[in-house]
């Protein structure tokens, strides 16, 4: 009888075994990477800049215009075509604009002025130069563009010798690269301020970035940028110049499952550690 229940109980325990291994276990799989893989090219799409561009794919938007040939201010239109490869640019040299030569305008002649009877020799009179053309006026927009072209000062070429606590909170994310958080998340309450956690320049805020929400990008040098994303209400304009510990957001939950800052900070296009830059 023993017998007989122990070979029961031996073969209930193999089929339970042969059960376990012919199904699927269900093991979540993490990707840990942190970017997408990057294609050869990126057609821009409406709301796109080279900061965003450079950002999703965590490159330097330095090298997208290098390998574009573009200039500051690195505008973009919708339907262009970004290399964002070095082997995937164009080696033939920019197009050199025709040089238009144009023929001068003979000089007027000379007006011969005939003496009167018994004078000496005629006198010659040059003629009058043309009158200078008054520049065209400008409008409102370009005037204000002028004007903040020429009291904007170049953002130092340094890093920024203080990095300021970009919200108040709980850190409930840390920085990783194999779990592909590139900055740090910041739990807090809807509408609480969002700071600029050094001076700079606003040279991104869109929802473009999947992911991310409504997302602020500041430049700070040629190198170091900065991110807020989530934000429930956006209080600057790309082009602004920011001040170190100025709000420039209401934090919020866009993009994301609950009420949080998700900071980042990145040197060279590449993400970088914030807790190892901001003040403790």
């Amino acid at each position: 009888m023993r017998i007989a229940m122990s070979r029961t109980l031996l073969i209930t325990i193999l089929l339970l075994m042969l059960a376990a291994c012919g199904g699927v276990a269900n093991v979540p799989v993490i990707n840990k990477s942190p970017h997408r893989t990057i294609p050869a090219e990126r057609v821009v799409a409406p709301g796109d800049s080279i900061y965003s561009v450079s950002w999703e794919y965590g490159l330097d938007y330095l090298d997208i215009a290098k390998w574009n040939r573009l200039r500051a201010p690195y505008d973009l239109k919708p339907g262009q075509r970004l290399s964002l490869r070095p082997s995937a640019v164009v080696t033939t040299p920019l197009s050199q604009p025709q040089e238009v030569v144009t023929a001068p305008l003979p000089d007027a002649p000379a007006v011969e002025q005939q003496p009167a009877a018994g004078q000496g020799a005629p006198a010659v009179v040059a003629p009058a130069p043309p009158a200078p053309k008054a520049p065209a006026a400008l409008d409102k927009t370009q005037a204000a563009t002028v004007a903040v072209a020429s009291t904007k000062t170049p953002l130092p070429n340094t890093p920024p010798s203080k990095w300021r606590w970009p919200a108040k909170g709980n850190v409930i994310a840390r920085f990783s690269r194999d779990k592909g958080i590139n900055g740090i998340r910041i739990a807090g309450s809807a509408g609480s301020p969002v700071l600029a956690t050094a001076g700079g320049d606003v040279v991104y805020v869109g929802e473009g970035l999947r992911g991310y929400g409504k997302l602020i990008i500041l430049k700070h040098s040629a190198t170091y940028l900065s991110a807020y994303a989530h934000n429930r209400r956006i209080m600057v304009a790309e082009g602004d110049r920011i001040g170190a510990g100025q709000q420039i957001a209401e934090m919020g939950s866009t993009g994301a499952e609950q009420t949080m800052l998700h900071f980042e900070i990145r040197v060279n296009g590449k993400p970088q550690d914030p807790l190892k830059y901001l003040d403790s």
